[in-house]
């Protein structure tokens, strides 16, 4: 009877003082409600700019008609596995304009829309990284030039060349 008792208020013990850790973890990941993040942060009104926008409709239009779905602005690590935590420090920050999959969502290829800011040091260094990151480890990539105007037939025609 006394065993009943004593195991009892254990138990009531315990349950009290992981109640008042999950209290006290709670407050210590509270948001600060005092900061206004408009100092930090603002909205972005449009996903995509109008150069990608133009290009996004004209390879919905392909894939649809293919039978394929597409996503955009994919973040890299989405798409890659890292090894070790360093590794993903490479990847963390970094996306592809477009990446068109089957219905079941396996990757089929990915396509970067190359502006005028590929041309850049840092862009051009980016760029070689993603080249060869996307060679060595098989999945496939098509870079297109921004351009006034799109040949679909062409467009359309080197996708199914790389699925």
């Amino acid at each position: 009877m006394y065993i009943l008792i004593i195991i009892s208020i254990i138990i009531i013990i315990i349950i009290i003082k992981y109640k008042y850790e999950i209290l006290d973890y709670i407050k210590k990941i509270k948001i600060n409600e005092n900061i206004n993040y408009t100092n930090y942060y603002s909205k972005r009104d449009y996903l995509l700019t109008p150069t990608e926008l133009k290009f996004y409709k004209l390879l919905k239009n392909i894939t649809d008609k293919l039978g394929y779905s597409l996503f955009i602005q994919v973040p890299l690590y989405e798409l890659v596995q890292h090894k070790r935590y360093t590794d993903f420090n490479k990847i963390r920050s970094k996306s592809i304009d477009f990446v068109i999959t089957q219905k079941n969502c396996k990757i089929l290829v990915c396509i970067e829309l190359d502006d005028k800011t590929h041309n850049q040091y840092k862009r051009i260094k980016r760029d070689k990284f993603i080249n060869k990151l996307f060679e060595d480890i098989g999945i496939k990539l098509i870079r297109v030039p921004v351009q006034n105007f799109y040949n679909v037939n062409e467009l359309e025609r080197k996708l199914l060349e790389n699925i």
